[in-house]
């Protein structure tokens, strides 16, 4: 091989390292599978204590992801959970106070939530919450037509870039322009998390029944009527944002 032609070739390969190498960097990280629990608080009305629920995310490879929240009724434990099936298209939300399954289909407009991998989130790096990266962002925005009076709301998340921007703490302040009142103040706060498989939490138990929205809703007020708290389900009528 002549000298040129073999210095050719060095540099040649020399470029394709570089590409690569600058490739491999780029390229975001495959989702894996993982479980986050967080504690929600929010001041209450008349009352010192704050309003607190418990609410897992479990977040399967294809960026589909279950909410679990969790009520304490008559004493027992009771679950709901809202399958965003992004994959079959269906949002189903599993009640166990009425052991009933509700199943709609998600919108066109709300498959913007699903988890994609990504190689970089809003914000800047803020550290490490329970041993993984994240990206501290501030937004705000303009509330109208609210009630209590037009407010600012400032929120404060903190977003996983190598698990699509999965938003594992976050902060949301209401504040009244008017005269400044803070009305609305929620926190939620992360105090677990482990990557695991979540296949169990997508089941769906083959001896609840299958119920329209409106036929759990009257189920559930009739249970407030006994005595048990309405709040003990979140049945809703599309899918949230998982952040």
């Amino acid at each position: 091989m002549k000298l040129k032609r073999f210095l050719s070739l060095v540099a040649l390969l020399a470029v394709a390292g570089v590409v690569y190498s600058i490739h491999s960097q780029m390229a975001p990280k495959p989702l894996r599978s993982f479980v986050a629990t967080t504690i929600m608080s929010s001041p209450q009305k008349g009352s010192p204590s704050l309003s607190t629920s418990t609410l897992a995310k479990a977040v399967r490879t294809d960026g589909s992801w279950v909410e679990i929240w969790t009520r304490n009724i008559g004493g027992q434990d009771k679950h709901e959970r809202d399958i965003h099936d992004f994959k079959n298209g269906m949002v189903i939300v599993v009640e166990d106070a009425t052991q009933s399954v509700v199943r709609n289909s998600i919108p066109p407009g709300e498959y913007k939530h699903r988890l994609v991998p990504a190689v970089s989130c809003d914000g800047s790096p803020a550290g490490q919450i329970l041993g993984v990266e994240v990206n501290y962002a501030e937004t705000t925005q303009d509330i109208t037509g609210n009630e209590q009076g037009d407010a600012i709301e400032l929120e404060k998340s903190w977003a996983v870039p190598d698990l699509g921007c999965f938003v594992l703490q976050k902060e949301t302040i209401w504040t009244r322009k008017s005269d400044g009142v803070l009305l609305v103040d929620t926190k939620i706060t992360p105090i677990s998390m482990s990557f695991q498989k979540v296949d169990e939490f997508f089941e769906i138990p083959t001896s609840y029944t299958e119920r329209t929205k409106e036929e759990v809703l009257s189920r559930l007020n009739k249970l407030t009527q006994q005595g048990l708290p309405r709040e003990s389900s979140r049945v809703r009528e599309s899918p949230e944002n998982p952040d």
